[in-house]
């Protein structure tokens, strides 16, 4: 799939409808100046920190795929690169798209990698294919120099599947998650992003089957960085069922953004949605943002809720761990750590895996 520059040209960042605010909370002019046309499209392989089944590194790709899996090139085609500016910088820097089809039960997470550390834009892109299978997946979303643009694909029929999503991000970023969720698919979704310079994290949730069912829960951080975090979730098939829950922080000047829809449509009857997004601002200086929004189409629906805050640290709480001998980082370290646990609590195979990462996350910033 290509673009040519001409009609990339044309194209803008944020179409209104994409989103719950007109307003754009990314930086896009670090994008633009960081673009494709300015930057080299190629990179060397670099020193990957985490060992992976699959491996997307710079340029490079490596494979190590266990039984039950298999790999083929293209794309599902959930996404176009005439959608966005940044999807057409996304599909215009793409050299190789990859497929993956998972055919029998995993007992293992499938870990899928990707990893920039050269001054580049580099753009991965993979799709992954699961029908009445049950699978735990992890994606690493690692940027440690230029930009990076990952787009995952996702389609699931009939499918168990658990979803954990870490970025760590020193640079600018962008990553889509594009799925379509068919009739009997159930997913356990839990994605923490540590916000580099910019980082633009996207999730987009298509349940079009009868009984499909999401639980997805997001924990952005931005400690002297910026992170803005889309979630979409669109609600076709009967007694589909979604809850999406956000906990953000920011700290030390950090900007960490939450804009989250939930739409049920009217086809979607007697299904259930909700979405809630709070943002915690750990410090004077630091920028929260939560914008939830909820819709629903049809009159025959089992429950339906949104909610927003945006608060400051409890400062009784701060002063009673303070008191007790921890710093404040230390204090907020052990407090986002307890949101952690409570956040992946939905997870059965993968838990233990997003509470180590959330804690590996806290301890590389603190």
């Amino acid at each position: 799939m290509f673009i040519e520059r001409e009609a990339l040209e044309r194209l803008t960042y944020q179409k209104y409808g994409d989103s719950p605010t007109i307003k754009s909370y990314t930086k896009w002019k670090l994008f633009e100046e960081n673009s494709p046309f300015k930057l080299p499209t190629e990179a060397e392989a670099g020193d990957v920190p985490i060992k992976g089944h699959v491996v997307l590194s710079g340029s490079g790709a490596e494979f190590n795929l266990p039984s039950g899996v298999e790999l083929s090139e293209g794309t599902l085609g959930l996404s176009q690169p005439e959608e966005s500016r940044i999807l057409g910088f996304h599909f215009y820097a793409l050299r190789k798209a990859y497929r993956l089809r998972i055919t029998r039960d995993l007992v293992e997470p499938l870990v899928i990698v990707s990893h920039l550390s050269a001054k580049a834009f580099i753009s991965h892109h993979i799709s992954i294919e699961a029908e009445n299978v049950k699978a735990p997946i992890i994606i690493y979303d690692l940027a440690k120099e230029g930009i990076k643009s990952l787009a995952v694909e996702l389609k699931a029929k009939n499918a168990d599947l658990e979803v954990l999503t870490v970025g760590r991000h020193k640079s600018l970023s962008h990553y889509l998650l594009r799925a379509s969720l068919g009739g009997g698919t159930r997913v356990k979704a839990f994605t923490v992003i540590s916000a580099g310079k910019m980082s633009h994290h996207r999730e987009d949730y298509s349940l079009e089957g009868a009984k499909s069912e999401l639980i997805l829960r997001g924990m952005p951080i931005a400690i002297g960085s910026s992170v803005d975090y889309l979630t979409n979730v669109l609600q076709y098939g009967e007694r589909s069922k979604s809850e999406t829950r956000v906990h953000g922080f920011s700290y030390e000047n950090g900007w960490t953004v939450h804009r989250g829809v939930a739409k049920v449509f009217e086809s979607a009857k007697n299904s259930s949605s909700g979405v809630v997004s709070q943002i915690t601002i750990m410090d004077e200086g630091s920028l929260g943002v939560s914008v939830p929004m909820l819709e629903v189409d049809t009159g025959e629906i089992e429950s339906a809720f949104h909610s927003s805050a945006v608060r400051q640290f409890d400062e009784d709480a701060l002063f009673y761990l303070r008191s007790r001998g921890l710093d404040s980082d230390e204090a907020m370290s052990l407090f986002v750590h307890g949101i952690g646990e409570a956040l992946s609590s939905h997870l059965e195979r993968l838990r233990s895996k997003a509470r180590g990462n959330v804690g590996e996350l806290i301890e590389g910033l603190l």
